[in-house]
């Protein structure tokens, strides 16, 4: 792997856990620690990624599964972290697309059945609204949630020449992604369980 690689790779990695600790919110910061503002403990994250910033924008599995039955599942695999990520123009341009909408533009037809059946009051959401619905599940389970962007254009991510790279690619307009970022933190700001991460993939 090269150095340029390990830096993608670096950039990308969230946290190293190690062993799961009660914790109370809210968290703070000292030199390199997280801790519990309060008490000033140290808070180890034990962390598990879920996408959420693919085409659909909407957190996948929840064709499969009811929403807190995976948020259930997280604790029950001892994870006291999730990292949930989106995608800046989720909030910049489809911020009033529905679930629904969002796959018939795909034509995911099944996924629909499957939310229909699993989540059905995801299904008329808007996107931004479900993203919301997951955080509140995890959080409801006691579970914190590093709110990542993970991308401009939702998609997978990543690419040498995929436009999502750095400030003037075809799709990292920096006003947008500022914007998209204010409107994350606006919808977000009110749940204690949520930690923001912004970061950009230098390809």
């Amino acid at each position: 792997m090269s150095g340029q690689q390990w830096k993608n790779v670096s950039l990308a990695c969230v946290f190293v856990l190690l062993t799961f600790e009660a914790y109370s919110l809210p968290l703070s910061t000292n030199g390199r620690w997280i801790v519990e503002a309060t008490t000033g403990q140290r808070v180890k994250l034990i962390c598990v990624n879920w996408p959420g910033h693919m085409q659909a924008m909407v957190a996948e599995g929840l064709h499969l599964k009811p929403l807190d039955d995976i948020a259930a599942m997280v604790v029950k695999l001892r994870f006291n972290c999730v990292r949930l990520t989106y995608s800046i123009h989720m909030f910049t341009r489809y911020a009033n697309l529905t679930v629904k909408q969002s796959f018939e533009n795909f034509d995911l037809k099944e996924a629909i059945v499957g939310i229909a059946q699993n989540n059905p009051t995801i299904l008329n959401m808007k996107v931004v609204e479900a993203y919301e619905a997951v955080v509140d599940s995890l959080g409801a389970h006691g579970v914190m949630v590093v709110s990542d962007n993970h991308i401009s254009q939702p998609r997978w991510c990543c690419s040498n020449d995929d436009g999502n790279g750095f400030f003037g690619d075809r799709y990292f307009n920096s006003q947008e992604w500022l914007q998209g970022l204010s409107l994350a933190t606006q919808s977000l700001k009110t749940k204690p369980q949520v930690w923001f991460i912004y970061l950009l993939y230098f390809h």
